[in-house]
């Protein structure tokens, strides 16, 4: 059977390279040969759709409902095999709609059962049909979940989402010809008037769970995964897991995944993100409302200790413990400039240690990082009293756990299971040999960014390390480690000692700044390095023959002799892969979008084959 395919991009695409390769690169990998369409005109003028532009279709008002910018606004494919959109509809990440045209006598629901069978007829579906053809159109499930971040925001209890859903569910389909209101009202603006905005979402639902910097962008995650590992089933990797956007993704997409993190509390956040959305939400509801009753009264009863006063039942808690800890951890936040109330302290501890009482992981989790979420609040962005404040942010996670699950009642996503384990992507013991089937992950960018220090009242509150110092040391790319200068120098000038003498890329790159006058840069560098070496050595350890990685990584700039060097770490990890017997499959290079100024403009993703 002939069938014809336009895939039509999101309008929120902002730039070639996004078109060009990341969108191209996963239809390729998961349909096949594609060709670009630069203007959806050219194909509503020939057959088959020119079939559907006469009334009372107008299959062109549809097509041309909110376009991408740029040279490309879609791709266009033909098979003659057998058809099915399920993979496609579930998978891409950067199509945001599918027209499938097919010349068939078959009834267009018996032909949809074979086609899509999760579809919904005016949900995520749209057919006509028209002189012995079939149109269908199908929106795919990361329009969804992109758009659902409105309704986070906008939605205050669970009915309000449940109405939500159904405005979203019905937007697409029913109001092309609905003109929004200006992007800049401020007053009165609808639902759908946030969904007509021209801008690419990335913290909807359990992507946007705690605070956290230097994250992904689950959009460009979900096309890479596609690139390099389009089955339906397998395990991915991500070995620099930070807040767990891999691990979230590739749940998305059906397939199994784990990562490996140094930090405990992404590995926190990461568990929490994965696990959340398969908790009941009936136990989930019972768990939340007896956490906040057993923190307020446990409160009380320690605000009456601490007065004097005589309590008729007994604290599960010891006041005078919570009350000296307290004063140690507010100490240890001083030296960090971090100010803090005693008060609020005592609190946050109280609500800690009431997570004992919770056998159900994932519950606990959940709540453990709602309560991280809250000490981030209160640390940074808000005077309000903490219970206030915890209560808040469990009610504005369990709506996001309770959204997915309304929208999967369409999409009907089958999440696969993941696990992030708090352990050194150096040497990763978790892992077996030959055990994955791709990895995706972006390490630090040698010393871009102070993790700790954004984490650092977590760490110590919910007690998540029994030492910064040693969770700095092990940590890569870390600027506020003083390394051992004196090893790392014989390192390097040791010819037939020095773990990088494979790579005159890296060595280039290290004398220069050494012989610049840049000798802590130099070796900070040089270390960062050594340590990705390791990683990849790591990483080709645990692939599967033939499997594929993705690293995505920014350039470094030094200042010598009062101008900027840049440190070209794409260069550098592919010479040092490609020497320890990886294969250079492929290297996109994507300019960065910021609003502030930095010296990280850039960035590579860097395809490997083992």
């Amino acid at each position: 059977m002939n069938s014809y395919w336009y895939f039509k991009l999101f309008n929120s695409i902002k730039s070639e390279h996004e078109a060009e390769d990341f969108a191209r690169l996963e239809l390729n990998s998961l349909f096949g040969h594609v060709e670009p369409i630069r203007n959806f005109v050219d194909k509503l003028m020939e057959s088959p759709l020119k079939e559907f532009t006469k009334e009372p279709f107008r299959i062109q008002d549809i097509v041309t409902m909110e376009l991408p910018y740029g040279m490309i606004q879609g791709y266009y494919g033909a098979r003659n095999d057998s058809l099915d959109a399920s993979g496609l509809v579930k998978r891409l990440a950067y199509t945001r709609e599918i027209f499938l045209v097919v010349e068939t006598a078959e009834e267009p629901q018996k032909l949809l059962r074979r086609v899509f069978p999760e579809g919904t007829i005016g949900k995520n579906v749209h057919i006509f049909r028209e002189n012995g053809y079939v149109l269908f159109r199908f929106i795919t499930n990361q329009y969804f979940l992109e758009k659902s971040e409105y309704i986070s925001k906008l939605s205050r209890n669970e009915a309000e989402v449940d109405r939500n859903v159904d405005i979203l569910f019905s937007y697409l389909i029913k109001n092309y010809y609905r003109i929004p209101a200006s992007s800049t009202l401020s007053i009165g603006k609808r639902l759908e008037d946030y969904f007509a905005i021209r801008e690419e979402l990335s913290l909807y639902l359990n992507h946007y769970m705690h605070p956290y910097k230097g994250k992904f962008h689950p959009k460009m995650v979900r096309a890479l995964l596609n690139y390099i590992y389009p089955e339906e089933k397998g395990t991915v990797l991500d070995n620099f897991a930070g807040s767990g956007t891999l691990l979230v993704e590739a749940g998305y997409l059906g397939l199994d995944s784990f990562g490996v993190e140094i930090n405990p509390l992404s590995v926190l956040m990461s568990n929490a993100k994965c696990h959340s959305i398969k908790i009941p939400l009936d136990k989930l509801r019972t768990a939340i409302v007896d956490y906040i009753r057993m923190v307020k009264t446990e409160i009380l009863y320690f605000e009456k200790a601490c007065s004097g006063q005589t309590l008729l039942s007994k604290s599960s808690l010891d006041p005078m413990k919570v009350k000296e800890e307290a004063k140690q951890a507010v100490r240890e936040m001083n030296k960090m400039h971090i100010e803090i109330g005693t008060l609020a302290v005592e609190k946050i501890i109280i609500a800690r240690e009431l997570l004992r009482n919770f056998e159900n992981d994932a519950i606990r989790e959940f709540l453990l990082l709602s309560l991280s979420g809250a000490i981030s609040d209160v640390t940074r962005r808000t005077k309000n009293e903490f219970v206030e404040v915890l209560r808040a942010r469990i009610k504005d996670l369990y709506l996001r756990i309770y959204l997915f699950h309304k929208l999967n009642e369409v999409l009907k996503i089958e999440a696969g299971d993941s696990q992030t384990y708090v352990a050194d992507t150096r040497d990763m013991k978790v892992c077996e040999s030959e055990s994955v089937d791709g990895i995706v992950n972006s390490p630090p960018y040698s010393t871009a960014l102070d993790y700790i220090k954004n984490d650092y009242p977590q760490l110590i509150l919910l007690k998540l390390v029994n030492s910064i110092e040693e969770l700095e040391w092990d940590m890569m790319g870390n600027p506020r480690i003083n390394y051992d200068k004196k090893e790392l120098i014989k390192l390097v000038r040791d010819s037939a000692n020095d773990p990088l003498k494979m790579s005159n890329v890296a060595h280039k790159y290290v004398d220069a700044l050494l012989n610049g006058g840049r000798r802590d840069a130099g070796l900070r560098v040089y270390k960062f390095f050594i340590d990705m070496l390791q990683a990849l050595q790591e990483m080709k350890r645990v692939m599967k023959k033939g499997a594929r990685c993705a690293i995505i990584i920014g350039n470094n700039h030094f200042m010598i002799h009062n101008r900027y060097i840049e440190i070209p770490n794409d260069e550098v990890f592919t010479d040092i892969a490609k020497n320890i017997g990886f294969k250079e499959v492929h290297i996109i290079k994507r300019e960065l979008q910021k609003t502030s100024v930095g010296n990280i403009r850039t960035e590579s993703v860097i395809i490997l084959e083992k």
